[in-house]
This record gives structure tokens, C-alpha cells and sequence, in this order.
């Protein structure tokens, strides 16, 4: 559930990735960095399914996964709502890759190569703006 302004309510988060072990080590650093709730998805399709469902603060969603793609996913979670905070998790860090993403209402990029030490920062300013940005029931 997003943060009811005010409160101080760990933000629920959805990582939508293809590879089981890139879900836990992701969910493991997220609840270290201070999130609440952590759903996971294999596939576009059932992550967006998870985000319909519970509308989690913030989505971290693998860029490379066969059909739809992240890229698509991306767009069918910002279709659906508009103030979805999706940030692409991903290997690709080409000017193109991040333009087309921005250009689909990507809320930022986490390069799956940085070190664990600087995922798990990221991981807390991304959950810090999530907070900042919305409240229960916002949308």
C-alpha cells in the first residue's frame, strides 16, 4: 500500500523480473533499504496483474524478458495509471534504451552491474521519492 500522507508507512513495492534469483536479491535489498510489502512477477502479464491488484508504491521492472517486453509492460502499467512509479532495472545503459523509456513514463534506471552498496542507496532514494510523491488511494 503507498504511504498515507503523514504517516510513516513502509511503501509496498513490485519487482517484476524473469529471473528468480534477480527477484530475491532485489526483494532481499529493498526490505533492507526499508519497504514494506514485496510482490514478485515472472512476466509482464502477471506484474501487472500484482500492480492492478495492490497499486504499489513503486514497480522495479527488468527491461530484458520475452514478450511483452519490459518496455512493453512499461507501457501498459503507465496506460493503466499514470501516476505509476516505474523504475527499469536493467544491464542496457545505451542513450536510446533510456529515452524510449523516459519517453513511456519511466521514473528512473538502476544498472543491474552497480555494486550492492550503491543498488541498495538507490533502492532507499527511489522508495524516498515514491513516499514523497503519492498517498493512499492517490490516482
Amino acid at each position: 500500500m503507498r504511504r498515507t500522507s503523514g504517516m510513516a508507512q513502509p511503501l509496498s513495492v513490485l519487482v517484476i523480473d524473469d529471473e528468480r534469483h534477480v527477484r530475491v536479491f532485489l526483494s532481499t535489498l529493498l526490505k533492507a533499504a526499508g519497504a514494506g510489502q514485496v510482490w514478485e512477477a515472472d512476466s509482464g502479464p502477471r506484474g501487472r496483474e500484482i500492480y492492478l491488484r495492490h497499486k504499489p508504491a513503486l514497480v522495479l521492472l527488468d527491461l530484458n524478458m520475452a514478450g511483452p517486453t519490459g518496455a512493453e509492460t512499461l507501457s501498459q502499467i503507465i496506460e493503466s495509471d499514470p501516476d505509476a512509479r516505474v523504475v527499469i532495472v536493467t544491464s542496457q545503459n545505451d542513450r536510446q534504451t533510456v529515452l524510449d523509456c523516459e519517453q513511456r513514463g519511466a521514473a528512473g534506471f538502476l544498472l543491474k552491474s552497480r555494486p550492492k552498496e550503491e543498488l541498495l542507496a538507490a533502492l532507499k532514494e527511489f522508495l524516498s521519492e515514491a513516499g514523497d510523491g503519492k498517498g493512499e488511494g492517490a490516482g
